[in-house]
């Protein structure tokens, strides 16, 4: 296997596993972390965490694995909020959003409950923002859903089927058998050094931004029931991209990729690369020397990619 395959991660899996690992820490939780700083709205019979900020043209934010909306809210969205309205949800089973009894791994189904909410809010049609596995829950909602959808912008998002799985820890936490045990243990086996070292694998070879882990709430991710929402999300991903990879070649609204080309988490050469092929109208920036978090460390990058996307309205 070439390096670039093996670095697509488990491609998928990876994306979150930083910030999964940096949540079962939890020692450097801010006091307030479990506080909900939002609104809720009701969609079929659950409750979605969302906050809306700024002014502009409407863009429906999707964060990706192990995180909730705090990854943007506590710095690329105050840059985005400049020139647009923001509507940015906690994936349902991550945050405070709730989650389905049945398929709320599936990011089609997490897309129509987000969908839904949106329109109810306002949002019926809007640009969606999708970094990393939010990026392909905004593949899943602009493929169910093309009308709402008047530009696309996806970062460092997994679009393509990888080689291998999402590694033993999100298989045992997946696992009906086994996972409760391992969400109930799992808190106390990751130290405050490893929280450290997680977060900047993460972001690598960028640093994050000072009391990024503080910031982002790391609590909310320690409850059992998001670490295996969190498990389900990544082991499942791939037989979802499965399905979706063929129909990529249907989707006519304008899209805007940004990928890192130093990303190690979810590989460029195997995911953006391939999809700027697959798409009919699409510009794609590849950020050389750029990990895995450009909203955060080229926010520029992505707040001008967004202003294209206004710019064909």
């Amino acid at each position: 296997m070439r390096p670039d395959r093996r670095r697509a991660l488990g491609a998928a899996a990876a994306l979150g596993a930083g910030l999964l690992a940096a949540c079962t820490g939890g020692r450097g939780a801010a006091p307030d972390a479990a506080a909900a700083r939002g609104e809720f709205v009701e969609v079929e019979g659950l409750r979605l965490h969302y906050r809306t900020m700024g002014r502009g043209p409407k863009a429906v934010v999707i964060h990706g694995a192990s995180g909730n909306m705090r990854d943007w809210t506590i710095g690329p969205a105050e840059t985005l909020a400049r020139s647009n309205t923001l509507l940015l949800f906690d994936r349902p089973g991550l945050g405070f959003s709730e989650r389905p009894a049945r398929g709320g791994s599936d990011p089609f189904v997490q897309a129509r409950l987000m969908r839904a909410a949106a329109a109810k809010l306002g949002f019926g049609r809007a640009h969606l923002v999708g970094h990393s596995y939010g990026g392909s829950v905004a593949l899943a909602w602009a493929l169910d859903a093309p009308d709402s959808v008047s530009g696309l912008l996806a970062i460092a998002a997994p679009s393509q089927v990888w080689d291998g799985g999402v590694g033993l820890v999100y298989e045992l936490a997946a696992n009906p058998v086994t996972g409760p045990l391992f969400a109930g243990l799992a808190p106390g086996l990751v130290g405050e050094d490893a929280v450290k070292g997680a977060i900047a694998r993460v972001f690598a070879p960028q640093s994050p931004p000072p009391g990024y882990a503080e910031q982002i709430g790391a609590r909310l991710a320690l409850r059992p029931e998001t670490l295996r929402a969190n498990a389900r999300d990544l082991t499942r991903l791939k037989g979802h991209i499965r399905r979706m990879v063929p129909r990529y070649g249907t989707l006519r609204m304008p899209v805007e990729l940004v990928h890192g080309d130093a990303d190690e988490v979810v590989g460029a050469a195997i995911h953006s690369d391939l999809l700027a092929r697959q798409l009919p109208d699409v510009r794609y920036d590849r950020l050389a020397g750029i990990g895995h978090m450009p909203h955060h460390v080229a926010t520029g990058a992505v707040a001008a990619a967004l202003a294209r996307l206004n710019a064909r309205l």
